[in-house]
């Protein structure tokens, strides 16, 4: 994205001592506020066939450059100074220094996605995967592809999605991309700047009518008095959940974080949808939304942010309980602190092969995503941020749980195995709990390239048990005088197996300026890794080997499991909004193979869970009938 003001460098007034003290305040102030306001998007309207709109080519960055606001520049002194600070911090309590020793093998896909066809810097790579297509972005284009990396659609400028859209909109970037897999349905979102840096500004949200993302779309635009930088969307039951940083119009001064959530039951069918936002504190950290994956929540779940405060050694919980039969009843609240072992910024830039000129970190604020998980018994959320480790950039992560009174700190840990930097994380869990991390890494000695490490649901608490494996290893650094990075990668799971991670991020093939490229890469946790090289494979990470075929199901379907020992066994089928439908089987049943024919007759069309319980240990996988 090319953002206003990335978080700048700790100020070389600060005195050392005090930049290196460990007495931290642990209580943020609580907040419960009603919307700042609630808002109709000023047009909406249906597109034509993506697949009939003529191919509009990616924008010139040329067209953009009055709309770069650049970081603050790193001088030499401070540089120094945070160079010192990085080396003389103490050890991460929580630091994984070796990398994991289980080494599985098999490629799926593995190609080069968008490249830098516009000339602008940095990519803003983002990309989500569907129950037939991948989509990604990279800030104003954005391409379609088979589940096989065949190209369908562009790379095209997003704003070919809005040609004909009523109003004087551009393209300017900051996209995501989004599957809501609850309705089969695809969102491209970017921010629209047509009078940089006065607004008013937009936000520009595609909803595709059908799961299918060439065929037609429903168009929205919400207007907002302050720029809404940075904006990451999630999908949640009753809303799309969105967080922004708002600058000032005109003179693009720092206000606040923001919460934001559309009304999704209306976008959905193309009709007319309310925008309830909230302006919190200018001293809160930045926040991410929770985006759902699998089964849906506990009815009555509100959605999730997450900030987290180097300040505190705490990641900070709100809840955004929404109210569409009256908006001005939905209440912004918390947070519910959680603490963390100590960590702090990673205040140094990277460096990288070959060049003298270092990348930003993006420190400490979390990183997209923060990925949501119902298990049925728990409930789960992962992040991840970058962090000083052992005067290196490494990745914390965590996992949180929920005991249904609130949420705790599960296992965390800070990814740095060796003297390399690892930044731009992007985590996510599949649907038996197995946990994968993807990111940039560069060193003194090596290009910027990009790797991933994984961990089992049962394995050691706060490591990532699988060695380090590479999408790609960069040929070249990046000179450009910004230092821009990132600013996000994008790692997701298929919807159809919840087993498949998708991961898209940047590298480059050369050095240059700015020539860009990104890579798109899919794995499994036991088929990882995602390179080439054989090697023997690691044991399953399925639980009990819980499958069933044909999927999807049409007239009837074998659930098939194996226990070691002699157990207990309950199997249940819930809907998508997680009501228990039947129980199929309910026995203590011995070591082995086990079967159960299931017969859809009766029930609606639409996705389904099936969860098998062996003594307390559970496993959960989808079905969809039709």
């Amino acid at each position: 994205m090319n953002s206003p003001i990335i978080t700048a460098v700790k100020s070389v007034a600060m005195i050392l001592p005090f930049i290196l003290a460990t007495s931290k305040p642990v209580i943020a102030q609580r907040i419960s506020m009603h919307p700042t306001e609630i808002i109709y998007p000023i047009a909406h309207d249906i597109s034509p066939k993506l697949i009939d709109i003529p191919i509009i080519k990616p924008d010139s960055a040329k067209s953009r450059e009055v709309k770069i606001v650049p970081n603050p520049p790193f001088s030499p002194v401070e540089e120094g100074v945070n160079i010192l600070v990085d080396a003389n911090a103490g050890r991460d309590p929580v630091l994984q220094s070796e990398a994991g020793v289980l080494h599985p093998n098999t490629t799926i896909v593995n190609f080069d996605g968008i490249n830098n066809i516009s000339g602008y810097i940095p990519p803003d790579p983002t990309g989500d995967i569907g129950a037939n297509h991948y989509i990604q972005a990279v800030n104003t284009s954005f391409a379609i592809y088979s589940k096989t990396g065949d190209l369908m659609y562009g790379p095209a400028s997003i704003g070919t999605i809005w040609e004909g859209f009523p109003g004087i909109h551009t393209s300017d970037g900051d996209p995501i991309v989004i599957y809501d897999h609850l309705a089969d349905r695809w969102l491209i979102t970017q921010f629209s700047l047509p009078n940089y840096p006065n607004g008013p500004f937009y936000e520009l949200i595609a909803v595709s009518q059908t799961g299918d993302p060439l065929g037609a779309w429903h168009r929205y635009a919400f207007q907002f008095v302050d720029m809404p930088d940075y904006p990451k969307l999630a999908v949640w039951p009753d809303g799309y959940y969105m967080s922004i940083r708002r600058f000032a119009s005109g003179s693009t001064s720092w206000l606040s974080v923001g919460a934001v959530v559309f009304e999704r039951d209306s976008m959905l069918v193309g009709n007319t949808a309310r925008m309830a936002s909230f302006n919190l504190p200018s001293s809160k950290p930045e926040i991410l939304p929770a985006d759902l994956d699998g089964q849906v929540p506990p009815a009555g779940t509100p959605g999730y942010f997450i900030s987290q405060s180097d300040a505190s050694d705490r990641l900070d919980l709100y809840t955004l309980h929404t109210d569409w039969i009256d908006p001005a009843n939905t209440v912004f609240e918390g947070p519910q602190n959680i603490s963390t072992e100590s960590f702090s910024s990673f205040s140094s830039l990277i460096p990288q092969k070959g060049a003298s000129q270092k990348l930003d970190q993006l420190s400490p604020r979390l990183m997209n995503r923060l990925q949501y998980r119902n298990f049925g018994t728990y409930e789960a959320i992962v992040a991840n941020g970058t962090v000083k480790a052992n005067g290196n950039a490494g990745i914390r992560w965590y996992e949180l749980r929920t005991n249904d009174t609130s949420w705790y700190l599960y296992q965390q840990g800070t990814y740095a195995p060796d003297t390399n930097h690892r930044w731009i994380g992007s985590i996510s869990m599949d649907g038996s709990g197995n946990i994968a991390l993807a990111y940039s890494i560069s060193g003194k000695y090596m290009y910027p390239s990009i790797r991933a490490t994984a961990r089992r649901s049962g394995d050691t608490l706060g490591l990532m048990t699988y060695a380090e494996e590479s999408i790609i290893e960069g040929a070249g650094a990046q000179t450009d005088y910004s230092g821009r990075w990132g600013d996000y990668s994008s790692l997701t799971v298929d919807p159809v197996d919840d087993r498949t991670f998708w991961y898209t991020n940047q590298y480059y093939a050369s050095t240059s300026n700015m020539d860009w490229r990104t890579r798109i890469a899919s794995f499994t946790i036991d088929d990882f890794p995602v390179g080439s090289q054989e090697r023997p494979r690691a044991e399953t990470t399925s639980l009990f080997k819980l499958t069933n075929f044909p999927n999807p199901v049409k007239s009837s379907t074998i659930i098939s499991w194996q226990l070691k020992t002699e157990s207990p066994v309950i199997l249940k089928l819930y809907n998508y909004t997680g009501c228990e439908i039947r129980t199929l089987v309910h026995q203590v049943e011995t070591s082995g193979y086990h079967q159960v024919v299931f017969e859809p007759a009766g029930l609606p069309a639409g996705v389904y869970f099936y969860q098998l319980r062996v003594g307390g240990a559970l496993e959960t996988k989808k079905m969809v009938i039709y």
